[in-house]
């Protein structure tokens, strides 16, 4: 019996570490980060398996950060990751697709450099006539977010596609749908003229040069 008890003793904290495990396959928040996954498929088959596909021949797609519909100058982690993912669902699809960031074809604003919604942020279209920009929208509601998208003609603005979504508000998409940190302040006039102004004369008080606080190099 002693031994028994021992033999119990030893394995209980084996059985202790099994129950405090980390997350799986079959945890709640894994299964919804999947869910999250699908829900981008979805919005990139409403906006491709649209027929006729002619229009959108000879196009190259160019997926920019979703942003808030109310205020289209902010993003979020959510936003940025359907922009990641439709590069994958889009090219997944034979539908091809440019890494834009790499040539600094958007500007950047607060740290951003893939709002295309914002104010003065648009793509350049100067001879860009094969750019289909993907942009799209968010709002969060209290149960739920809705997300809207479009492949837009970069070159005019022609509206080519659209797809729509409505996710459930699980933890990870509450904790992705929030919003970025404001940008730093910007520098402004009235701050800098606190700064020391620069001197505007070289005259050198006597004073100075006399009470030998000032030392003289002569050159020949």
């Amino acid at each position: 019996m002693p031994r028994l008890l021992i033999f119990c003793a030893l394995l209980l904290p084996l059985f202790a570490g099994c129950g405090k495990s980390g997350p799986s396959a079959l945890s709640p928040g894994y299964t919804d980060a999947v869910e999250f996954k699908l829900k981008s498929r979805e919005l990139a088959e409403q906006m491709l398996a649209t027929m006729p596909n002619d229009a959108i021949q000879g196009f190259v797609a160019m997926p920019t950060a979703f942003v808030n519909q109310n205020n289209t100058s902010q993003s979020s982690p959510m936003g940025r990751l359907m922009a990641e993912s439709l590069f994958y669902e889009f090219n997944q699809r034979g539908f091809p697709t440019r890494e834009y960031r790499l040539n600094g074809a958007i500007n950047v604003q607060g740290g951003r450099d893939d709002l295309a919604l914002a104010a003065n942020q648009m793509v350049s279209t100067n001879g860009q006539k094969w750019a289909a920009l993907v942009v799209g929208t968010y709002y969060v509601d209290k149960d739920a977010t809705f997300i809207n998208a479009r492949l837009v003609r970069a070159s005019d603005g022609l509206v080519m596609r659209t797809g729509q979504l409505v996710l459930v508000n699980t933890p990870i998409v509450q904790r992705m749908a929030q919003a970025d940190a404001p940008p730093p302040p910007v520098k402004t006039a009235e701050n800098s003229s606190n700064a020391r102004p620069a001197p505007t004369s070289l005259y050198t008080p006597a004073s100075s040069i006399s009470s030998g606080t000032l030392v003289i190099k002569q050159r020949r």
